[in-house]
């Protein structure tokens, strides 16, 4: 028994170096998995470090140059825990980019001293806001446009005159007449449901008059005028009749109802005025981005007044629009306007039909979110057009 007892007592310190030895043995892989994961961790915050350190050298640099410098966040470093199991998920992400805008495009996050910040939730081009200005385009429902314009026209022509000399022999000259148009308004869209559009124009004029009579035995004789007054409002109502679908264009209709409430002439000057008028017009347009070609036809129907009945008028127009850049697109087109001859009593007077032409030039560019500035060139092409005009507008959106 004794004997037993003894090498019992041998036995037991033996099984228990054995079990902690094999304890050591078993931490040790777990030990050398954590300095394997600690290493990785520091190599993985040194990479961090150098990133940030050349973003931010980077966007040192582009600032200099005066450009809008996009902040990027750099990659969050893996933070592995220390287990003997297993690593849990990363605590971070890398940052991930910005989802793209329904436009395909995202804004800058700074723009540089002298440029204008082109928000990316405006989603639309300063093709697409041209597009609307000349009606091709019909605003969406519940949006608002408020366009305040100036318009500037230069009528030079030459009419023969019967001059006569102290002897009272009468001869032939040329009378030159000069007329400048300045028109201001404020031109009113609406979008409605089902892809319609309410119009109003608004419309003020101040006209110069000069008319240059030769004379036999002296200088020609200049004589001058001017006036001002309110032009006729128009209201007009837009829908659109076909989607763009392969061949097929974008087709709107519109109706435009001109009142004839402005005034007709003063102090001798004409002002455009006073006749009522009800005009249908169509408009097809085709996108072949970074082009869109617009085509417009319309018919005019104007209503006597007073016995005098202003004539008829039709024509069409051609343009074709560039998309330069997403803040800036250019215009180029033409227009061939008819208008019967006018009649007084019921009497056609010979010569007062008109026929001729304008060559256009445009551009727009969005300057805000809201906000674009539209500049537009005319050249008139025959003796009844005007000589040149120009227009400036500052359409206002209101969401």
């Amino acid at each position: 028994m004794e004997w037993q007892m003894r090498r019992s007592a041998r036995i037991v310190p033996a099984t228990l170096i054995g079990l902690l030895l094999a304890a050591q043995a078993a931490e040790s892989p777990a030990q050398e998995r954590d300095v394997e994961l600690r290493e990785r961790l520091a190599q993985s915050e040194a990479k961090a470090a150098a990133l940030q350190q050349r973003l931010e050298e980077l966007e040192r640099r582009v600032q200099a140059l005066g450009a809008a410098a996009p902040v990027v966040a750099p990659p969050a470093a893996v933070r592995p825990a220390v287990n003997a199991q297993a690593a849990p998920p990363p605590s971070a992400s890398p940052a991930q980019a910005p989802a793209p805008s329904s436009s395909g495009r995202t804004a800058a996050a700074r723009s540089a001293p002298g440029t204008f910040e082109v928000d990316e939730e405006a989603a639309q081009r300063a093709l697409e806001r041209t597009l609307t200005q000349t009606g091709a385009l019909l605003l969406p429902v519940g949006t608002v446009e408020a366009t305040p314009s100036f318009t500037y026209r230069r009528f030079e022509q030459t009419n023969p005159a019967l001059v006569s000399d102290p002897s009272g022999t009468v001869v032939l000259g040329n009378q030159l007449n000069r007329r400048n148009e300045y028109t201001a308004a404020l031109e009113l869209r609406a979008g409605l449901p089902y892809n319609s559009q309410l119009e109003l124009v608004l419309p003020y004029s101040h006209v110069h008059t000069s008319q240059v009579t030769p004379t036999v035995s002296g200088p020609a004789v200049d004589r001058t005028d001017s006036a001002s007054g309110t032009g006729d409002v128009t209201l007009g109502f837009a829908k659109t009749l076909m989607r763009e679908s392969g061949w097929k264009p974008d087709l709107i209709g519109r109706l435009t109802y001109n009142f004839g409430n402005g005034d007709r002439q003063s102090g001798g000057v004409s002002l455009n005025g006073g006749f009522r008028q009800l005009t249908a017009e169509v408009v097809a347009l085709k996108r072949q981005d970074p082009l869109a070609f617009v085509g417009t036809a319309f018919y005019g129907k104007a209503f006597e007044e007073d016995r005098i009945d202003p004539g008829n008028s039709a024509g069409f127009s051609l343009a074709a629009l560039l998309a330069a850049s997403p803040a800036t697109s250019l215009q180029l087109g033409f227009s061939q306007i008819y208008r019967q001859k006018q009649e007084i009593g019921g009497v056609r007077l010979p010569g007062t039909d008109q026929s001729y032409g304008i060559m256009t030039l445009g551009a727009s560019s969005v300057l805000s979110r809201d906000l674009t500035l539209v500049t537009q060139f005319g050249i008139g092409l025959g003796n009844d057009a005007p000589k040149y005009s120009f227009t400036i507008s500052l359409p206002i959106l209101f969401r």
